[in-house]
C-alpha cells in the first residue's frame, strides 16, 4: 500500500512544481460599489409596519490575494480569495432606523486570458477574468452604534465573477495591477418581504470592485 501512495505522491509534486514554480502572485486593495438590492431595496409595509421601507448597503474597502498559474502563454487559472465588510441602513417613515452590516470573505477559482500580446507567463498585458467562488457571509442589523450587538444571519451561497485587468511593469519585477470586476451572488438570493431589526434582510450581494495592486 506504501508503494502506491508513495508514487501518487510523487506524481502530484511532479505535476505540480512546475506550475508553482511559475506562479504568480498578488495583493491589492479594491473599492467596491454595490448594484440591484445591494445598492437600494424597497419594501411594502408588512406585519406591524405601517410604513415602506428602504434599506441599502454603502460602498466600501475590500484586500484582494490571488495566486496565478499559468497553463499556457495566453491562459492562466487563479485563485482568488476576497474579503469586505460593507454598512448600510434601513429606514421607515415613522419607524427608527437601524444599522446593517455585512460581511463577505470569498474563494474563488478563475481562469484569466491573455488575448493579442498579452503572456500569462510573465502576467503581462490586458487579460478577460472569468469563474466562480464560494460566498462566506454573514449579515447583521442593530440599533447600537458603533457597537454590533444585534442579531445576525449567516449565509454560504456561489457567486459568479466576470471582469478585465491589466497588468503592466513600471519598473523592477512587480507589477502593477488594475483589474475591473463585476461579483453576483447565484444561489439563495430569497429575502423576507419586510426585514426588521430582528430579522435582516439577505439581498444579493451584487457589486463592482475595482482594485489596484500588485503582482509578483
Amino acid at each position: 500500500m506504501e508503494k502506491p501512495r508513495i508514487a501518487t505522491l510523487a506524481l502530484v509534486l511532479a505535476l505540480g512544481a512546475p506550475l508553482a514554480a511559475q506562479a504568480h502572485f498578488g495583493a491589492g486593495i479594491a473599492l467596491s460599489v454595490p448594484t440591484g438590492a445591494f445598492n437600494n431595496t424597497n419594501y411594502a409595509p408588512a406585519g406591524t409596519t405601517t410604513s415602506p421601507s428602504q434599506e441599502g448597503y454603502d460602498s466600501t474597502l475590500g484586500g484582494q490575494f490571488t495566486i496565478s498559474f499559468p497553463v499556457q502563454k495566453q491562459l492562466a487559472l487563479r485563485l482568488d480569495i476576497y474579503g469586505q465588510t460593507s454598512t448600510g441602513t434601513d429606514t421607515a417613515p415613522g419607524y427608527a432606523s437601524y444599522n446593517l452590516q455585512h460581511q463577505i470573505f470569498s474563494f474563488g477559482g478563475e481562469a484569466q486570458f491573455f488575448p493579442g500580446d498579452g503572456d500569462a507567463y510573465r502576467h503581462r498585458g490586458g487579460y478577460l477574468v472569468g469563474g466562480l467562488s464560494l460566498d462566506l457571509e454573514q449579515f447583521s442589523s442593530s440599533y447600537g452604534d458603533p457597537s454590533w450587538s444585534g442579531y445576525t444571519v449567516n449565509k454560504t451561497r456561489m457567486g459568479g465573477l466576470v471582469g478585465a485587468g491589466y497588468s503592466f511593469r513600471p519598473f523592477g519585477r512587480w507589477r502593477n495591477n488594475v483589474e475591473v470586476a463585476y461579483h453576483k451572488t447565484l444561489t439563495d438570493t430569497a429575502t423576507s418581504s419586510q426585514p426588521t431589526s430582528f430579522d435582516p434582510a439577505t439581498p444579493a450581494a451584487d457589486f463592482v470592485r475595482m482594485t489596484y495592486g500588485i503582482v509578483f
